[in-house]
């Protein structure tokens, strides 16, 4: 059993796979651990990845062994000859394979179920070091595996995100915390998911004198992404869990019409999708520019087929005629990038499939299309509801397609978010223009 001081503990992630080094993969196995990896106490000091090569994940287990009390390896536990981490645990360890009949029942189990039988290659994934302590792979074939030697720990787990996700969470954190018990480590961390206002404004503008409120043993990190920026604020063997709930509290009180959710587990949709269950409301979209990324993001969300009716991918403008009454005339008036399209579109929507609300998106994603009164970025987001609330947002993004795609769906999720949970004012600044302003046009 492992017997270093608990507040001295520390892991290093090695990830294996020559995809990760020439960028075919992003690795998001690493991030992931990461943060699990700080809310159990034992944060992570080194990340290191190698390539699908023997020598090379021997000598980076031996290094990292040395200098950290947990090593978790991600990647090269498949069937195939480029997988070849168990192979490299043997030789670290001095260690032979056994075959765990559990794990080849489930093997066995796996390939039926789905109409097929296992071959002995896939069989091997049954056969495991002696030393090691078998982690349950319910979602793939490959098991992971912990070696507890020296009092120190090594944990090796496949690489697909979904099955390393789940072995971690069921598996190796209780593990983690029978051997390194919590309490011996006091960790507070808290997460503020924000959106609607960029990471400068949001650092120098709203949470003005920031510097002088952050208590000298709490750390805070911004992490802005395309949908918002998040807000970490941790503490690791504080003085006091008093101070950091009030610093907490302050952040809350500050930023608060722009935080929408502090479980950073909680998607944006994941979040209107409960608001709009709560309040037993329903939503369609029609969709230009984000070319049905909307939809997408919240049929991610398991349940939202309570609140979420359906939508209409409208990239031609013959579409927004047809499915959702666009005036053709209106069209070529204003043109499709517009804020009486944008109105019409999420009118059209919300009428055909029966919703409390209707949201559209119209605009140049680029990075091509753009003209000087449209340059590339422009977005409108249209939004409509039952209760009254007809306008369009005009909002000027990127020149970046993927990224306008992303924050169109933001926008229009915060739209609605402020909206249902009655904040005024409008994120990101953006033009306004109401329904009832373009009944003369």
């Amino acid at each position: 059993m492992p017997t270093a001081d608990p507040s001295t503990h520390s892991a290093a992630i090695l990830t294996v796979g020559n995809e990760l080094l020439n960028g075919d993969i992003v690795n998001t196995n690493a991030s992931w651990l990461g943060r699990t990896l700080r809310g159990v106490g034992v944060p992570c000091e080194t990340v290191l990845t190698v390539p699908d090569r023997l020598d090379r994940i021997v000598a980076a287990l031996r290094q990292l062994r040395a200098e950290h009390d947990l090593v978790i390896v991600s990647g090269g536990l498949g069937p195939t000859r480029d997988d070849v981490t168990k192979l490299a645990l043997l030789e670290v360890f001095g260690d032979t394979l056994v075959r765990d009949d559990r794990v080849l029942a489930h093997v066995s189990d796996y390939f039926r179920k789905r109409g097929r039988e296992p071959g002995e290659v896939n069989m091997a994934q049954a056969d495991v070091p002696s030393r090691a302590t078998v982690l349950f792979n319910d979602l793939g074939t490959a098991p992971g595996l912990l070696f507890d030697v020296d009092g120190k720990l090594v944990a090796a787990m496949p690489g697909v995100p979904y099955e390393l996700h789940h072995i971690t969470s069921q598996r190796l954190v209780p593990e983690l915390e029978k051997r390194w018990k919590k309490s011996e480590r006091r960790v507070l961390q808290h997460y503020f998911r924000t959106t609607g206002i960029g990471e400068s404004d949001l650092s120098d503008r709203l949470l003005a004198g920031l510097e002088q409120r952050i208590p000298p043993d709490v750390d805070i990190a911004f992490l802005p992404h395309p949908q918002g920026v998040d807000i970490r604020i941790s503490q690791v063997n504080g003085e006091s869990a008093d101070t950091f709930a009030r610093f907490a509290e302050w952040l809350r009180g500050t930023a608060g019409t722009f935080v929408f959710s502090e479980d950073y587990r909680q998607s944006l949709a994941g979040r209107m999708v409960e608001l709009l269950t709560a309040q037993k409301k329903t939503l369609a979209v029609a969709e230009s520019c984000s070319g049905g990324y909307l939809a997408d993001a919240l049929t991610d969300v398991p349940g939202s087929s309570r609140c979420f009716a359906g939508g209409v991918v409208a990239y031609g403008n013959e579409v927004k005629v047809s499915q959702l009454g666009v005036d053709a005339a209106v069209l070529e008036r204003h043109g499709a990038v517009s804020a009486p399209v944008a109105l019409a579109m999420a009118r059209g929507v919300a009428g055909r499939l029966g919703t409390d609300f209707g949201i559209s998106t119209t605009g140049i994603a680029g990075p091509d299309g753009g003209t000087p009164d449209k340059p590339v970025g422009t977005v409108w987001i249209g939004f409509w509801s039952a209760d009254g609330a007809h306008l369009a947002c005009r909002y000027h993004f990127t020149t970046e397609r993927l990224v306008n795609k992303e924050r169109s769906f933001a926008a229009a999720m915060d739209l609605l978010r402020r909206h249902v949970t009655g904040i005024n004012g409008f994120p990101y600044h953006p033009e306004v223009v109401h329904a009832a302003d373009q009944r003369n046009q």
